[in-house]
Formats: C-alpha cells, structure tokens, sequence
C-alpha cells in the first residue's frame, strides 16, 4: 500500500522491478544496445518517461535499478541520467530509483571491466545521482510533520560522525542535497550541484511512428497513434491470401 501515491480506493499499488540502468544514450549504446526494443535505443529517455506516465496512472511504482561507475562513464553520461531523474521529478511521476554500484559478473561481455570499486572514487555527480535517487525514493514517506527534519539531523549527524572521512570530500555536498539543509536551487546557484537540464521527450505517436515496419503486425487496431500506412493484421492476412491465390472467372 501507498498511501500517498495510489489513488486505488483502497491504496493499494504494484511495484514491479524494471532496469533503468542508465539516462544516457551513449552509455546506453555501449551497455545494453537493445534494451528499448521494439524502440531505438536513441529513444529511452522518452521511452522511460512515456512507460512511467502509463504505469503511474494505472497505480504502478516501479522499483527501477540504476548502475553508478560503468566502466568509461564520464560526466556528461551521468548528467544525461540525473537529467532524466530530474524529469521525472518536473512532471510529477513516481519510481523507487534504486542505483547500484557496476559489478563486473561472471560469464558475461563485461566480466573482465572494471569500474568504481571504492567510494572514495565515486566523482561528485555519481554521489549527486545516488542521494539523489534516494532523497526522491523518501519522498512518499515524509508527509508526518517531524520526518523531514529528522533525516535533516541525522544525515548530517552522521556525515559529521563518519561519512565525510568513509566516502571522501566528494560526498558533502551531495549529502547536504540529501538532507535538505539548503535547497538545490541555492546550491546550484553556488555551483555546488547539478540541477539537471529539461529532457526533450517525444510523444507516444511519436515513439509508434519510430517503429520499423515489420513491428507494425504486433499493433492492434485500438492502439491508437497508429502509424501512416498501417493496415490491421487481419487485412494483411487477407491481402496476402488474395495475392498468392488466382481469381478464377
């Protein structure tokens, strides 16, 4: 049940576990080439926005799993992944963001890579998408009047106790987002964090009209933004069977 989420009668919701792993597309081409399919992997940020939109009006919050610290990632692939956080947050939808750090596994294509192994490494920006994702993931569970600050306290207790010497210097300001000592606008103006770019996300026709051709026999006619040129299935059929069988007069 959430509560502060579902609009079900009786709150109820499903969470179902789904990969993100990445906002960036480049990192995307490189990783997981077909994870968008039937869509170009070009498309997955919209692919993303457009599938949340959909699963949130139907009381689905997914749990969608990140990874932080692939190998070769650079700055302007997690931009590109906090961009798309960013949005989703601009437009009111709701997924528990779950970011992981890379772990190389056995018998794959990338068993012998190497990425972030200690926390100390992780830049600025991997630690802003990771508090970030989980300031987000906090959000349905703050409504009481004493949460808030609570964790305000605590995270910065316990940055002051530990974590500034565990996760190095790159984790304070990260951690100060986290906690809501300073709003993010404030610390942007600073240039303390990044605070995102607007995404540019194509339509739902948009995406269908982006499908090869030969998707097309997997639409159903109620689809609705149906492609120019799309003939329903059972046409086809008939169509077909009409050109291999001679009409006899």
């Amino acid at each position: 049940h959430l509560p502060y989420l579902s609009s079900h009668p009786e709150k109820k919701a499903l969470t179902p576990l789904i990969g993100l792993e990445t906002g960036s597309v480049a990192m995307g081409k490189k990783i997981m080439p077909s994870k968008g399919v039937p869509f170009s992997i070009e498309d997955w940020p919209s692919v993303v926005i457009q599938g949340l939109t959909v699963l949130n009006a139907n009381n689905w919050f997914p749990a969608m799993t990140l990874i932080v610290g692939n190998p070769d990632e650079t700055d302007e692939d997690v931009k590109a992944t906090l961009d798309l956080i960013y949005e989703v947050e601009r437009r009111g939808l709701f997924a528990f963001f779950i970011p992981s750090i890379f772990t190389p596994l056995h018998d794959t294509r990338m068993e012998m890579k190497k990425g972030v192994t200690e926390t100390m490494q992780l830049s600025p920006l991997q630690w802003q998408l990771i508090m970030k994702c989980w300031k987000m993931n906090l959000r349905p569970g703050q409504y009481s009047w004493w949460a808030p600050t609570a964790w305000r306290v605590g995270a910065i207790g316990l940055w002051m106790y530990k974590l500034r010497k565990l996760n190095g210097p790159n984790f304070k300001w990260p951690l100060l987002m986290f906690s809501s000592a300073m709003s993010e606008k404030m610390m942007g103006r600073l240039g303390k964090i990044y605070t995102g770019r607007p995404v540019k996300v194509k339509s739902r026709k948009e995406l269908i009209a982006g499908l090869k051709p030969h998707y097309w026999q997997y639409l159903r006619a109620d689809n609705g933004d149906l492609p120019d040129g799309y003939v329903p299935q059972a046409r086809q059929s008939e169509q077909k069977a009409a050109l291999a069988l001679p009409v006899l007069s």
